[in-house]
């Protein structure tokens, strides 16, 4: 044995400590701009703030509530009175003779129409408010994806700098050996290699949490304050759900089924203003009529009404209208509502699953995996495993906790869904 180790060849002195100083290097570049902005961290509820209070998100809700009362106002009085006026100049037997008729007009519905549509209009004012609420729901959904997309990202770059920990673990085994003899050069050279693909996956990490916070950062709009030295704070893991049969009692006070149920409700009642075509608005007027001439001067009441008579339209195009309108909107509710609970249901279940999923995998892979890197660092230093071994049950820890990490970016993107689905309402 003795014999074999003076045939091996020498270690140089700058292979020894290359790995040493660059992997603390890498090390120290990954730990210090996240210490020094672990004050600035953003939690997930300011950002779903900062997102829903920016000044766009509050004129397009102030606008779209501003146009549908709007439609309110427009028939909650009568329309305004016309003023007519008539001279005439005769000149028959008298050239001073002159004749004037002064009137007001007023529109007059007795049917009770204009009643009915303020009242559909308010419908509609009730339907824009749900729908701005599903809307928000939207928005806060994909804030929150985005959100823990950027976590998600800092935690791969977290299992890297424990892979690159790992690799400083493996170097101090390796050069142990090494200045014992006990282990040809390769060995420290394949760990020089194993390094460098350590960072370069850290250094592609780094640009795609970058991207990820561009995307973030997009959603308020504010390009020139994103630091990507800052980050987020978080749990990845979702919360287990509420029970099921719980989440499809609330279903009909979806948003988006709200707004749809008071459209109906809006077009029923307009069908209902346009049956009434039996009893048509009319024009009723009263006013002065006055003669005046050289000998003679008189002063009588005028007085006239207008009633349309439905002789070629009994008002035949706005009710198949309307009724057409609340069928289809009617469908479009059923169809909702049948998406609406299969999302609910399929989110449930999917979420269920992932988190047990997620349960089994660390009850059972964590410990494996352990005992691998136990296993292998005993007995490479024995003699009995290369450095092959070594690396891949290293290795095999690193993919570990990569695979745990997409499992739990799974649940959340699921509970995410789930909760927009079954959200009832948010205060912006």
């Amino acid at each position: 044995m003795a014999q074999f180790k003076n045939h091996l060849p020498k270690i140089p002195i700058n292979n020894r400590y290359f790995v040493t100083n660059t992997l603390f290097m890498a090390l120290l570049m990954l730990f210090v701009p996240a210490y020094a902005q672990k004050a600035a961290f953003l939690t997930e509820a300011q950002t779903v703030e900062k997102v829903l209070q920016q000044a766009s998100i509050q004129d397009w809700i102030k606008g779209t509530i501003n146009e549908a009362q709007s439609d309110i106002e427009e028939y909650s009085h009568w329309e305004n009175p016309t003023i007519y006026y008539l001279l005439d100049n005769p000149r028959l037997r008298d050239q001073n003779a002159t004749e004037q008729s002064y009137m007001i007009k007023q529109s007059i519905d007795l049917s009770g129409r204009r009643k009915l549509r303020q009242s559909a209009a308010e419908f509609r004012l009730l339907s824009a408010t749900d729908a701005t609420q599903s809307r928000l729901a939207l928005f806060k959904a994909k804030t929150r994806l985005y959100f823990f997309d950027v976590l998600y990202k800092q935690l791969r770059l977290q299992a890297i700098s424990t892979w690159l920990q790992h690799l400083v673990e493996l170097e101090k085994i390796i050069r142990k050996r090494a200045f014992a003899g006990d282990v040809p050069g390769y060995d420290l050279k394949r760990l020089q290699r194993e390094h460098a693909s350590a960072v370069t996956h850290q250094q592609a990490e780094q640009a795609a949490l970058h991207h990820s916070w561009e995307l973030l950062n997009a959603l308020w709009g504010d390009y020139d304050t994103v630091d990507f030295g800052s980050g987020v704070s978080g749990e990845l893991l979702p919360a287990a759900p509420v029970a099921l049969d719980q989440l499809l009692a609330a279903l009909e006070q979806n948003p988006a089924l709200q707004s749809l149920a008071k459209q109906k409700s809006a077009l029923n009642l307009n069908s209902e203003a346009a049956e009434r075509w039996k009893i048509p608005k009319f024009n009723l007027g009263v006013g002065a009529k006055t003669f005046n001439a050289t000998n003679y001067s008189d002063t009588a009441l005028l007085v006239s009404i207008e009633i349309p008579l439905p002789l070629w339209s009994q008002n035949n195009a706005e009710r198949i209208r309307y009724r057409a309108q609340a069928q289809k909107v009617d469908g479009k509710y059923r169809l909702e509502h049948q998406k609406t609970y299969g999302e609910i249901r399929g989110s449930w279940q999917e979420l269920t699953g992932l988190l047990q999923a997620i349960q089994t995998f660390e009850q059972r892979g964590q410990t494996v995996s352990d005992e691998l890197i136990n296993i292998a660092s005993i007995s490479y230093q024995a003699g009995e495993i290369g450095v092959f071994e070594l690396l891949d049950a290293y290795r095999e820890r690193w993919a570990y906790d990569l695979d745990r990490l997409d499992l739990m970016r799974k649940a959340r993107t699921a509970s995410i869904e789930l909760d927009r689905l079954t959200d009832t309402g948010i205060i912006p």
